[in-house]
């Protein structure tokens, strides 16, 4: 076993070396292709040479690459992600509230889905073919053909924007107004947890109704295949009530291989946060990053890129493990 985490880990640290390295450059390339490098952003308008050069040394840009990607990656290892231009404050100081407001929208947004999909796939497995279960195929489906980048902005537009003109999906029934769910904007979990859940509450239903559909339909099929073999059979004719049987033996079968989809979709997920968080005004990465290619913040962007980098490769790492242990024949395989 340790063995096996000791490798999942290390290979962490050599992805997140790789993708820094690529951001890193990334940086150089926009600055060169751009011709305002990161001392000419930094310096003011029409620098002098003399003061281009000073601040080009105080950067440390002056110096070789070798020596300034080493630089790059200690100080991301102590959480220095350099120095936004623009805005004037480290970039660490953007992006961490940032994040925190980024892993609400998505992690909040697994919760929904798995809330919903967990019952409505169990359900159909149990009682296949009932209406029910027709019922719940045909939420799939219609989930399953929905891009979230189009959930998005009708959610906002019918739930949030038509009841403030005194409108309910087309028909004039509120007074003018009426707030259901806020338009934009974002409340710190601190400042409100009854408004930030109020804010989060659709960017959350925007998630669920792309991906329970999908998970509901894997737990279905996963379910069904697991109900069809002979140690449930034998539980049954024992005596062992359904739930328990759901619960403690169908359930630890199928929880590895959801634990492996979910690593993947909430990576999926964090890349349609950008639709998500524009749509609702949400200042986390994908905002954040938007605004910094808008504004050409080097650093920030470069931030941006490798913060989420180093979440994704983290999260796969984590959703390894956990695999490792809730399915030993992968520590015994590949360990």
């Amino acid at each position: 076993m340790t063995r096996f985490v000791l490798r999942r880990l290390g290979g962490g640290v050599v992805q997140v070396v790789i993708i820094t390295f690529l951001a890193w450059m990334l940086f150089f390339v926009i600055a060169r292709y751009t011709g305002a490098t990161p001392a000419l952003r930094a310096a003011g308008r029409n620098p002098s040479p003399q003061r281009l050069a000073e601040v080009s040394h105080k950067l440390g840009t002056d110096r070789s690459y070798v020596v300034q990607y080493a630089r790059f990656l200690k100080g991301i290892f102590v959480g220095d992600f350099g120095y936004s231009f623009n805005q004037r404050r480290p970039v660490s100081v953007i992006l961490f509230p940032a994040a925190r407001a980024t892993a609400a929208v998505v992690l909040g947004g697994v919760v929904v889905w798995m809330l919903v999909a967990v019952p409505v796939g169990a359900y159909g497995a149990l009682r296949p073919r009932s209406v029910g279960d027709v019922m719940g195929r045909t939420f799939a489906i219609l989930g399953m053909s929905i891009p979230i980048f189009w959930v998005a902005p009708m959610l906002s537009y019918f739930l949030a924007f038509q009841p403030t003109q005194g409108v309910l999906f087309g028909l004039h029934l509120l007074p003018k107004g009426t707030r259901i769910f806020p338009i934009d904007g974002y409340v710190r979990f601190g400042t409100n947890p009854g408004q930030w859940a109020h804010h989060l509450l659709l960017p959350w239903l925007a998630y669920a109704t792309t991906f329970a559909a999908i998970y509901a339909r894997y737990i279905r099929t996963l379910t069904i295949e697991q109900l069809s073999e002979d140690y449930v059979r034998t539980a049954l004719a024992k005596g062992m009530r359904t739930s328990r049987l759901l619960i403690r033996h169908v359930g630890r079968n199928v929880s590895p291989i959801l634990t492996v989809l979910l690593g993947v979709d909430i990576g999926i997920a964090l890349g349609g946060t950008l639709f998500v968080e524009t749509v609702f005004n949400i200042p986390g990465l994908g905002y954040t990053g938007i605004n910094s290619i808008q504004t050409l913040d080097y650093p920030l962007v470069t931030g941006v890129i490798t913060f989420a980098a180093i979440v994704a490769v983290g999260a796969n790492t984590v959703v390894d493990l956990a695999h490792g242990f809730l399915d030993p024949r992968v520590r015994v395989g590949r360990g």
